[in-house]
């Protein structure tokens, strides 16, 4: 029996999924997989956008010292149980849905990270699974691993949901990852929703009297709010409400939404370097064990995932080497004076944010060193920020459907550089 959505279970944006930038669906073929399969065909649009993955763990070593093979017949019965339980898993959810799965083995979390990195998938959705001790103390928080590791954004569907949210609390500390986790709320609620922006002040009131009049946290951190809700892209008929909180940031957050009964919350991940991605931040870390409701994050590489959905179909231009110099002599006369975020992401030391709201000056490549600069700077100072990349592999220009420059990318090594403009 196929589970019923909703009449009106398709958010009114969506996330324009497609084969080329899918939906990817984490099971392990356990009731507990249940809500990712029902919430990725909804936020996909398609099931042709979609691919559904399960992941068959190793078996444990009993010794270190003295380890056993697996027979291949073993394997191979594993392997086929396992993918059998999926196939029964989408046909109780989805019923007569032709959609493939893929079985891959391996660490469920890093193998499912490594397949959306390589595939440019726009989302990974996963069950929540439970909020056991004994689950944590035997590592299987899978969705927890997967926001320490995923360059996208991961949605942690709690059972029970049958349509997009229409009550969505997105958890604004004006850091990046917190913005572009409100504009992808934005793209998930469902039709007449309501869209909280919550902001907890800290408990300490020794800089700022909370309740004090003229200048004060509670108006600095509202006027911010409202800066924030003017840079999103709000369809008419969603609802978006200003909320500011104080005290501690999960405690208040989690106890908001409940307040609200909110179907998702929705946070981001800063990750500015390996030891923060795995620690991956108290109060995100808090929310996810402890929410009675699906939790989105987005992860800070996840830089180029929304100009990929607003280039409608997304148009990447992939440059000559011959071409680099004067590829980025035009590239400077179209954008010049444009402002953006420049972030470089490096599989060593994740992805960090350089320049922030800064005019761009200048592109320009050296074929003799090989070297491409960027400058920024504001027109007609003498103060000027450079950055010198060397390494390069290739050169990319992202444009919308209207010829106009969404975002310029430098491959170097292992990882790149990204230079994306504001609006």
């Amino acid at each position: 029996m196929s589970t019923q959505l909703d009449p009106s279970p398709v958010p009114e944006l969506g996330i324009r999924a497609l084969k080329a930038a899918p939906v990817i669906i984490a099971t392990d073929g356990r009731d507990q997989s249940d809500p990712a399969i029902v919430a990725g065909r909804i936020f996909a649009g398609s099931d042709d956008a979609l691919r559904v993955i399960t992941v068959l763990r190793p078996l444990p070593v009993v010794s270190s010292e003295a380890s056993v093979p697996v027979p291949p017949d073993v394997e191979a019965s594993r392997r086929a149980d396992q993918k059998r339980a999926v196939a029964a898993q989408l046909r109780r959810l989805c019923g007569a849905a032709d959609i493939d799965i893929e079985l891959h083995a391996g660490d469920p979390a890093a193998t499912i990270s490594s397949v959306a990195h390589e595939s440019g998938a726009s989302m990974i959705v996963a069950g929540l699974g439970r909020h056991r001790v004994m689950d944590r103390l035997f590592g299987d928080e899978t969705a927890l691993r997967l926001i320490r590791l995923a360059g996208v954004p991961v949605l942690a569907v709690t059972n029970g949901l049958r349509h997009a949210p229409r009550r969505v609390v997105v958890a604004i500390d004006f850091s990046e990852t917190s913005v572009r986790a409100a504009r992808l709320a934005l793209d998930l609620v469902a039709p007449g929703g309501t869209i909280y922006l919550a902001h907890v002040a800290p408990r300490d009131s020794t800089l700022y009297d909370w309740n004090g009049t003229g200048s004060s946290y509670k108006n600095d951190a509202g006027n911010a709010l409202q800066k924030v809700r003017d840079h999103l892209r709000i369809p008419g008929d969603i609802v978006v409400q200003k909320i500011l909180l104080q005290g501690d940031p999960a405690t208040e957050m989690l106890a908001f939404a409940a307040s609200v009964n909110a179907d998702l919350i929705a946070t981001g991940s800063h990750g500015r370097g390996f030891l923060t991605r795995m620690l991956v931040g108290s109060v995100t870390t808090r929310i996810l064990r402890t929410a009675t409701c699906s939790v989105l994050c987005v992860p800070h590489r996840a830089a180029m995932t929304r100009l990929y959905l607003t280039a409608n179909p997304p148009a990447v231009a992939s440059i000559a080497k011959s071409e680099w110099m004067q590829t980025l002599d035009a590239f400077t006369r179209r954008n010049i004076g444009r402002r953006g975020v420049l972030e470089v992401d490096d599989p060593e030391i994740g992805a960090q944010a350089q320049e922030n709201d800064y005019p761009l000056l200048g592109a320009a490549y050296d074929p003799h060193d090989e070297r491409v600069e960027l400058m920024f700077g504001e027109l007609g100072s003498r103060t000027h920020l450079t950055r010198g990349i060397m390494g390069i592999s290739a050169i990319d220009v992202l444009r919308d459907e209207e010829g106009r420059d969404l975002a310029l990318r430098i491959a170097h090594g292992a990882g790149q550089t990204l230079l994306t403009f504001a609006a």
